[in-house]
């Protein structure tokens, strides 16, 4: 009897605290994944208002779509986050067009006029009521789920306890494996706000929150920040040659090695986006820098794995670009630093792959040395 009344409410309860717990995950993903590609919209479209260059439109282009497929995804998941699109369609298309007008007036040469724009106070309402709308919508379903989750294991205890009644000695163990369960869930979900599933590096959002807090320190103790980030060279023939799940291992084992180097304090190392990594440190001068990102390039060439369609090493190789934000300039923001790496990884990128580039205030003087 304890069995016939134990086995069915158990099972039931294991599969809707799993299915609440996959649906919770799932929308802290995409809520992460929203965020992210936002971001990255807005910090385009201020880039090619810095800088007019045809990388920082493709790369609009790209999160975009990437954006609008996360929010497709999201809709689907929770009827209350479709009716929140419905509701600030508008706001997004005109935030949308006004960041397209940015990139118009940056092409005209009109940078000034395109900063202006999108600092204006029509751009930042739009964006406020798209993204502060945003995040009520996931945050309220994912109280409402949290709130079923509880529920949910209230319920599960009472037929437990019932069943401790019957079995005494049963329940008990069946408890030891439910609580244990349930402490590895909660660590999981816990885990998910700040680390990417697959590298198993910090998100972009602990990205954005740790580069804040380190430049801050760094410039308060008077030390030398240093910022890499590390592109996959030819990462997208890869996954066509070798397929995705090949192209998942190849992200697993970057992101142990990042794992490796990033021990000591003040180091860190992020998984950006698709291919792209970051790795934040506290270096004692400009030379050591250089020299860990060269070594970084090295390493992951060490790897040796095959990529025949990544002429002339045929292996996976990295280019890195580098910036610092040193104590005696001016304090940088989160945006510029990364701006400043960013234009490294396009110089080294342009250079021939293979090899690192370091920014320097209006020249980006790229490393001669590259890699077999």
């Amino acid at each position: 009897m304890a069995l016939i009344f134990t086995a069915p409410n158990t099972v039931y309860f294991f599969n809707k605290q799993y299915t609440l717990s996959s649906q919770f995950h799932s929308l802290k993903l995409l809520a992460q994944e929203i965020t992210y590609h936002d971001e990255v919209l807005s910090m385009s479209a201020l880039a090619a208002a810095l800088d007019d260059d045809d990388k920082w439109r493709d790369r609009y282009l790209k999160y975009e779509a990437s954006l609008d497929e996360s929010l497709q995804k999201a809709s689907e998941l929770d009827p209350s986050i479709a009716r929140f699109f419905e509701d600030t369609a508008q706001a997004n298309n005109q935030l949308i067009a006004l960041e397209k007008r940015a990139f118009e007036l940056a092409a005209q040469n009109q940078r000034a006029q395109a900063i202006q724009l999108l600092k204006s106070d029509q751009y930042q309402a739009y964006k406020m009521a798209f993204s502060d709308g945003l995040t009520n919508a996931i945050d309220e379903v994912l109280k409402r789920t949290q709130f079923d989750i509880n529920r949910s294991q209230e319920q599960r205890g009472f037929y437990l306890i019932l069943s401790m009644v019957i079995s005494f000695l049963f329940v008990l163990v069946l408890w030891y494996f439910l609580i244990r369960y349930v402490r590895l869930t909660e660590k999981a979900i816990e885990g998910v706000a700040k680390e990417d599933e697959l590298s198993g590096l910090l998100n972009r959002r602990e990205f954005n929150r740790v580069m804040k807090y380190e430049i801050n320190r760094a410039h308060r103790e008077k030390s030398l920040l240093m910022l890499i980030i590390l592109d996959l060279d030819e990462f997208k023939r890869y996954n066509d040659k070798y397929g995705h799940p090949e192209g998942d291992a190849v992200i697993e084992r970057v992101g142990k090695l990042l794992t490796r180097l990033s021990r000591r304090a003040n180091e860190y190392a992020f998984r950006t986006g698709g291919e792209e990594f970051a790795f934040v440190a506290t270096c004692d001068n400009r030379e050591n820098g250089l020299k860990f990102c060269q070594s970084l390039c090295e390493q992951v060439a060490q790897l040796n794995i095959e990529h025949i369609s990544n002429p002339p090493h045929k292996i996976v190789t990295a280019s890195c670009g580098i910036a610092f934000a040193k104590p005696e300039e001016a304090l940088l923001t989160v945006t510029e630093l990364y701006s400043h790496a960013d234009k490294a990884l396009y110089q080294a990128k342009h250079a021939g792959k293979n090899q690192y580039a370091e920014y320097n205030h209006s020249t980006v003087s790229q490393s001669e040395q590259q890699y077999s």
